[in-house]
């Protein structure tokens, strides 16, 4: 999906939904493309080509059920609460929600709402999937064109993964919550009713504290401060490092989180050549040695922003898009 593809998308669902495009932004490229219509005080999401109509329209459930829970979350805006569909080279499914700015939390905030939202009872009507990584990762690798890992490469990753979930099954969890699923500052916005959550495209019933470690990863992994974790922890309530001697964290948590990191991005150079280094940064991380190595990695953050194009080229076309909604 370019980014004119789904700016032509924005610009015929958004008056579908009785909204005004006219100088629409692109705010992220990636898998999903999220526009700014400053028009409507609203942010479009063009979801990524193949997703269905029902996941699109779990994420604008979970941040309505958010809302009557009292965590602030982006209300959908326009006609309905329902993805719009629209069909060009592809179908794609479009949402819209309300604008909340751009103004990040701190890492005390994050923690205290990831608190908040792991003390709620899972709701059954909202029809959340089950987090269960290693299925989908390997099914990931296996979609992967066949020069991306050398034999030897493949066997590390596999037998990464093959440790990593025995470790998981060995793992006594706590009680399944709702979990984000990829919390980062990213992913919250402050607002003047409170610090919302974004982005339920991970969102699942799983385990807090893979929700927990990923403030201790963008430490270890992305190289944030040392500070920026002990707030968080603090604030949260727990410091998902220290468990069982930091084992957990290290051999249970962080194989699952390092593979998936590397196939964001490896997916990402598919279409992006210009992210492969990075790519090959993190392949070599996770299959150099038979067991990972010692932190910190010094990945680059932020896969899906790695890459954006200029957001005035993307957005200087007011004229209608070819193309249907449906």
């Amino acid at each position: 999906m370019t980014p004119d593809e789904s700016r032509d998308a924005v610009y015929a669902t958004a008056r579908r939904q009785g909204l005004d495009p006219r100088g629409a932004t692109l705010l992220q490229g990636g898998p999903h493309h999220t526009w700014r219509l400053p028009k409507s005080g609203a942010i479009a999401r063009v979801w990524r080509p193949g997703t269905s109509f029902e996941e699109a329209l779990r994420a604008n459930r979970i941040a309505l059920w958010l809302l009557r829970n009292g965590i602030a979350a982006a209300r959908p805006v326009g006609r309905s609460a329902c993805p719009v569909q629209y069909e060009g080279r592809y179908l794609l499914q479009v949402t819209v929600a309300v604008d909340l700015g751009d103004e990040r939390p701190t890492p005390a905030q994050l923690g205290a709402v990831l608190r908040e939202l792991h003390g709620l009872e899972v709701p059954a009507q909202l029809g959340l999937p089950t987090f269960s990584p290693f299925p989908v990762l390997a099914r990931r690798i296996k979609s992967l064109p066949p020069d991306v890992l050398s034999p030897q490469q493949r066997s590390r990753v596999r037998a990464l993964l093959a440790g990593a979930r025995e470790a998981w099954r060995a793992t006594d969890w706590p009680e399944r919550c709702v979990m984000h699923g990829d919390p980062g500052r990213g992913n919250c916005i402050t607002t003047p009713e409170g610090v919302a959550l974004i982005d339920f495209e991970r969102t699942s019933v799983g385990h807090r504290w893979r929700d927990q470690a990923s403030a201790a990863w963008r430490r270890d992994v992305f190289g944030a401060g040392p500070d920026e974790y002990e707030e968080f922890a603090e604030a949260y309530g727990a410091d998902v490092t220290a468990l069982d001697g930091g084992r957990i964290y290290r051999e249970v948590l962080t194989p699952e989180f390092a593979v998936n990191a590397w196939l964001n991005w490896a997916e990402y150079a598919q279409a992006e050549p210009e992210l492969q280094p990075e790519a090959d940064r993190r392949l070599a991380t996770i299959t150099t040695d038979p067991v990972l190595p010692p932190f910190p990695w010094g990945w680059a953050p932020n896969s899906a922003a790695a890459k954006q194009p200029e957001p005035a080229a993307c957005a200087a076309a007011p004229a209608p898009a070819p193309g249907s909604a449906s």
